[in-house]
């Protein structure tokens, strides 16, 4: 580094201003151009004159930026930007390389304890930074600010403004009146129960709503049919039935008796109602049995057909995510596999939470797109976390289940599936399952279309509970794909809350395990699977946020239902491995 500065030349053109900061060689430098060369501490630095902005540096290797807003202390007015790095390395230097270098750049330098609050100690720390021998691959950094309107200001997802850097974003406030608020509350969870009924009690308890309030909404949500009265006053959350497709409810004691040869192959297992709604909405000929206790648990089957296939459906009654919730999941699984001794199959269909990848455009998970279960390298492809412990080293280590399936036929057939991905990306029978899903359920409360892309906002936790917003990674022209329909990927799902509590916890595990995505703990409802002797089992995940599945409710419907669509898209191929787009 001896024989080498950082140069920082800026340009200005409108809004925009660039900073380019390079490393070269002293003999290279431009005495006409200089303004300042460093000494001290900061020996190394140089400063550029301003240049016109008609330098064309080329398409950067590699970008990350994120949202910020600065606060004038005399004035209060917010200065709404977007700071973006762009990236050029040495010769040679391999993506992964590329990828580490600048997420690990980007980490440093947003660090809220030393983050700078001008914007000369902003260039300056990215030039201190450019000196470290950990970035020794980075050859040229371009800086781009640029001023934002209001209504690009990021939101926060809910945490408080740091006084030290206020780059969190405004604030989002949910202005709706408080009778609105309660009665979303009440819907979300009998939802959460069903089939399962609740007193009102149970509903003053967990929304914190006084008894009043919670009767009138009550009877709000009755008035729109979306909740049914039962036996002494306790309710349950009313399904809306599909009139454009042959399909009934009924309230039953024991399940009727289906003969061998009629009995569903295929079970369907989901968590959440948008869930089983999305999963059903994808059978023809369907009849639904709920197996009403006004004690204990009930259960819920929807029995009907895919393709040739017939199948059955259920929904576990839980509310939140306690361990006797997951216990619960586990008793309602085996009960499932106990009703119906038939099953080769069983599909583990819902949302689960992407791992995202900041400066990798090409493993960076999105919201709405589809994760199917495959084996890593080591043979698993679910991991529960039980416990994060600490050896006398200080080394982390993990307690933890790892499961897969002895029959891998659900597996081979989704290679079958990537591989038409790749030869034939315009042939997605799931894009227009996802469609005819939209149709049947746009009856429904909740909104199974894809919400808008600005919705989807990603969010890095830099320490000391500050989060910024991150843009998402720049497509490659190269790449394939369009934003208005989920990416097809194949890799190994995580759980427990152990590691999902914590963003930086979560992502390092997702790095050391490869990890595609976390879900709302299943470990019982697989060791249920497995202890029942079914042999061929998959997990279909729809992203719907980027921590467990159950943070955004806006885009858990149509994560449902793409995840539901592509469940749709497997069973087909059981029959037929090779299932073209148009075949039924």
């Amino acid at each position: 580094m001896s024989d080498e500065e950082v140069v920082m030349t800026p340009t200005k053109k409108g809004n925009t201003t660039h900073i380019r900061i390079e490393k070269r060689k002293k003999l290279e430098l431009n005495d006409d151009q200089t303004v300042h060369v460093a000494g001290g501490q900061h020996k190394g630095l140089v400063i550029n004159k301003e240049i016109p902005d008609d330098t064309d540096l080329g398409r950067p290797q590699l970008q990350i930026g994120f949202n910020c807003f600065l606060v004038d202390q005399k004035t209060e007015k917010r200065v709404v930007e977007s700071r973006r790095l762009k990236f050029w390395y040495v010769d040679d230097t391999d993506y992964l390389d590329q990828v580490t270098t600048a997420y690990e750049f980007f980490k440093e330098l947003v660090q809220p304890a030393n983050f700078p609050r001008d914007y000369v100690g902003f260039i300056k720390k990215c030039m201190k930074q450019m000196q470290k021998p950990e970035y020794k691959l980075a050859k040229k950094i371009d800086l781009e600010i640029r001023q934002l309107t209001e209504q690009e200001a990021p939101l926060t997802p809910g945490s408080g403004i740091s006084p030290e850097m206020l780059m969190m974003g405004l604030a989002k406030e949910d202005k709706r009146p408080i009778e609105e608020i309660v009665r979303e509350k009440i819907l979300q969870v009998l939802e959460s129960a069903y089939p399962n009924v609740l007193e009102v009690e149970d509903l003053v308890r967990i929304t914190a709503a006084d008894e009043a309030m919670i009767s009138q909404q009550l009877d709000e949500l009755k008035s729109k049919n979306l909740v049914r009265e039962m036996e002494n006053g306790k309710v349950v959350r009313h399904v809306l039935e599909d009139d454009k497709t042959e399909s009934e409810v009924q309230l039953v004691k024991q399940m009727p008796t289906i003969a061998a040869n009629q009995q569903p192959t295929i079970a369907i297992i989901t968590a959440n109602y948008c869930e089983k709604l999305a999963v059903d909405a994808m059978m023809d000929n369907k009849t639904t049995f709920v197996k009403y206790k006004t004690e204990g648990e009930s259960n819920v089957y929807t029995v009907g057909f895919i393709g040739e296939h017939k199948c059955v459906s259920t929904k576990l009654p839980r509310i939140g995510q306690s361990r006797a919730a997951q216990i619960s999941s586990g008793n309602t699984t085996t009960r499932l596999l106990g009703t119906f001794q038939n099953i080769e199959h069983v599909f583990v269909v819902g949302v689960a939470g992407g791992v995202p990848h900041y400066t990798n455009f090409y493993k960076h998970v999105r919201l709405g797109d589809i994760v199917l279960s495959r084996c890593n390298d080591k043979g698993y492809f679910y991991y529960h976390v039980d416990q994060i412990l600490q050896d006398k080293e200080g080394n982390i280590q993990y307690k933890m289940r790892t499961w897969s399936p002895r029959d891998m036929s659900l597996q081979r057939l989704a290679e079958k599936l990537e591989e038409r991905c790749t030869r034939h990306p315009e042939k997605a029978p799931w894009e227009r399952y996802i469609k005819e899903g939209q149709e049947l359920l746009e009856k429904q409360e909740a909104d199974f279309n894809r919400p808008p892309k600005e919705s989807d906002r990603l969010y890095m936790s830099i320490g000391e509970e500050n989060v910024i917003e991150v843009q998402h990674p720049d497509q490659p022209e190269e790449a394939q794909g369009r934003e208005d329909a989920p990416t097809v990927r194949f890799g190994v799902l995580g759980s427990g809350r152990p590691i999902t509590k914590y963003d930086n916890t979560r992502l390092e595990f997702a790095v050391n395990y490869g990890i595609t995505c976390f879900d709302c703990e299943y470990d019982q409802v697989i060791e249920s699977i497995v202890g029942n002797r079914k042999d061929s089992f998959m997990f279909i995940r729809g992203i719907s946020d980027y921590n467990d599945g159950s943070k955004n409710k806006e885009w858990q419907p149509y994560a449902s239902l793409a995840a539901a669509a592509m469940m749709k898209t497997i069973i087909k191929m059981i029959s037929n491995p090779y299932l073209s787009e148009d075949d039924d």
